[in-house]
This record gives C-alpha cells, structure tokens and sequence, in this order.
C-alpha cells in the first residue's frame, strides 16, 4: 500500500494542480483519474493512517512515472520541498485581488503579499517612485519557484516588478518625459483605462478623453476610481450614493488624477495612456455591447446617456417577461 511503485502506459511526467481547500479524498480522485496513482483507496488509506489529511499543501506538482503512493504523498505534504507553479495574474486586477488569487492557488499569506507591496525597502530597491507598488506588478503568466518555508510573497512581488520594468521601454520613458508626465501619472491613467474598457480599439480614445478632460479641469468622473475607493468594492453597478464617497480615489469630487493607479494595467492600456488618440471627446458612456458612444458636447453626452438607459430599461422588462414565462 505505501511502497508499491505505479507505471503508467504513457510513461510520461503528469502536471497536476491542487487548489487551496483540496481535500485528501478529492486529491486522490484527481491523481487516480491522472493515472499518478493506482488507486485511490488505498492512497486516502495511508494519508490517514500517517496523519497527512490536514497537511495537503496546494500548487502545481509534476509526477515522473514510477511513484508510490508514499513518495506522492511525500510531495503533496512535505513542507522542505520547493514546488514550480505556473500561475497567470489577469489584467487590471489590483493588489488586494492578486493576494487573493495567490492565496487560492499557491498557499501565499494574502495579508503579507499586500504588506510587501507597501515595504518601502522593496520600493527603494525596484527603484520606483511610488507608496506603494499598485500599478507596477505586471499582469502575466509566471513560472514560480516556491519554497515551502521562504517569503514567497516578497519573491513574487519582485519578480513581477521586474516584469514591468522589462516591458517599460527608454523609448516609452523619452515619450512620457516629453510629455511632462511621470510614469507613476501615466500608470494611473492606463489603470483607469484598463478599469474602463476590455474593448482594445477604444483604449486610445478613452485615453484622449481623460487628457482633454484634465487640461480643461474637468473632474474625470471615471466609475473605476470609485469602485476602487469603496470598502466593499467592486460592485456591479455604482449608485447615486457611491458616487459620493469621500476619498481621494474619487474622481467624481476631486479634480485631477486621483493618488495613484487603481489596478495593475495590461501593456496595451499603458501604450494607450502613452500614445493617445487625436479627438476633442470629452465624453463616453457604454452601449451595452461592451463598447462605448463618444461626444464633444454635454447634450450629445445626454442623448447618449439616455439612449443607455432605454437599453437597460428594454433588458429589465424582456427579463421580466422571460421569467413569467
């Protein structure tokens, strides 16, 4: 039962990941089903029979052929081995939501991963000019080295960090500087457009807009900067009353950028926060089909907000009538 060794027909290594919450019993259904083990039985058998039950340690884990159920249960559980975990961190998610993604799928400390990111030794050392390092983990798919008993939280950071600073060209820098920009300012710009759209032939023409906006002193009025704000953000839909929220992530009370970036933004965000389209728009408000309608004056603005609102008032009522259906 512990020391019989399993060859599987194909002879080749097996990649299998555990989440965070996995069970001894559904562990040993996914190896079964994955032909790393046997059978499942007697490999849940000896995971109780030695206490391993509430010491299963989630990631990524490669399995060569030949193992017994002894040596799988040696990797799942064994808190000395280092593991490889290969894990992709979607853009626009902030700090909070990345700690909590690698909380779930790597077993890092969520409250440590955003503590780090407010060391202001590992901002010094990665060299940039920011309280904090929202904004500067670059969203990608990482190939971890995870040492079961290190500070993967402070090795994680650093290296996305320093993804970002690989994707921040000195041709990009030349450009943000010749803008009298900072590239702590375009972050932030590329966060709220990020935060926007997904709709990528629309980020450039979203970025004019909060350019021409800020050189007339307009508030950007920009809902991602308050769903940031809120303490229980993000929400599905903003209210009347949120839009009140005191905070200087508000973009609806305060003029200018807010502090900071409010997400960590893709690459083509930031390439549009840095190269802009040429339009007099000053106003966007979404369609429903996940683009936008633009305009240079208020009352184009408010046609268009009604037309939005139309279509959200026809989704609600062909709701209803599904459902009574």
């Amino acid at each position: 039962m512990f020391f019989q060794r399993f060859y599987r027909e194909s002879g080749q290594d097996v990649t299998v990941k555990i989440t965070r919450g996995a069970t001894l019993r559904s562990v040993a259904v996914e190896l079964e089903m994955e032909q790393v083990i046997y059978n499942k039985y007697p490999f849940i058998a000896a995971g109780r029979l030695l206490g391993y039950q509430d010491e299963i340690i989630p990631g990524e884990y490669k399995f060569t052929n030949g193992l017994t159920n002894m040596d799988v249960l040696k990797m799942i559980t064994d808190q000395s081995l280092n593991r490889r975990i290969t894990i992709t961190i979607p853009e626009g998610l902030n700090i909070r939501q990345i700690a909590h993604l690698l909380s779930r799928l790597a077993d890092v400390d969520s409250a440590r991963f955003v503590r780090e990111t407010f060391n202001d030794s590992l901002i010094n050392l990665l060299d940039i000019n920011s309280d904090n390092l929202e904004g500067f983990l670059f969203p990608d798919t990482y190939q971890f080295n995870l040492s079961r008993r290190g500070n993967n939280e402070h090795e994680i950071i650093c290296t996305m960090a320093d993804q970002f600073r690989k994707k921040i060209t000195p041709e990009m820098l030349d450009s943000i500087n010749q803008r009298n920009l900072t590239l702590k300012e375009v972050i932030t710009i590329a966060s709220i457009i990020e935060g926007e759209t997904r709709f990528e032939p629309e980020k450039k023409i979203i970025s004019r807009v909060y350019y021409n906006r800020l050189k007339k002193r307009m508030r950007l009025e920009a809902d991602p900067t308050v769903q940031y704000a809120l303490p229980d953000g993000p929400k599905r839909r903003l209210t009347y009353k949120d839009l009140k929220y005191p905070s200087p992530y508000n973009t609806y009370l305060n003029r200018g950028l807010p502090p900071g970036p409010i997400n960590n933004p893709s690459l083509s965000s930031i390439m549009a926060a840095i190269y802009p389209d040429n339009n007099r728009y000053l106003y966007f408000v979404a369609k429903g089909d996940g683009s936008h309608k633009f305009a240079e004056t208020y009352d184009q603005h408010k046609k268009n907000v009604d037309e939005y609102r139309k279509y959200l008032k026809k989704l609600e009522e062909d709701k209803n009538k599904n459902n009574s259906e």
